[in-house]
């Protein structure tokens, strides 16, 4: 009696772990991959930056995913929570966005000064 007893706690154990495994693993999968997902909807990349619009949809308090999901694509991390990104149309223009604590602060644009040697 003893043996199954043992016999079957074992083997709820290993289920619990592997059940924790398999938990863990499809976390690290989506955090790897949440991003990647997003960008995947755009057929061209340049459809991956943000555009006057999207801009403008951006408010105070969102999360980084929630601007990534409006803009459609990840934006080029500057400095520890400022994130740019290019304009679609516009080589003259980015947009800057700050974030405090994870959620947005600031917005805003910045010019560019053209790279021409002419």
């Amino acid at each position: 009696m003893n043996k199954t007893r043992l016999r079957r706690n074992s083997l709820a154990l290993l289920f619990i772990i592997i059940g924790g495994i398999i938990v863990l693993l499809s976390q690290w999968y989506y955090e790897v991959n949440k991003y990647h997902d997003i960008e995947d909807i755009n057929s061209f990349r340049w459809q991956q930056n943000m555009n006057e619009e999207e801009f403008a949809k951006l408010e105070e308090g969102m999360s980084y995913i929630e601007v990534v999901k409006v803009a459609k694509g990840e934006g080029k991390r500057v400095k520890e929570g400022i994130y740019m990104w290019d304009d679609e149309l516009l080589m003259t223009q980015s947009y800057e966005v700050h974030f405090l604590d994870g959620k947005l602060k600031e917005k805003k644009v910045i010019e560019k000064r053209g790279y021409s040697t002419r």
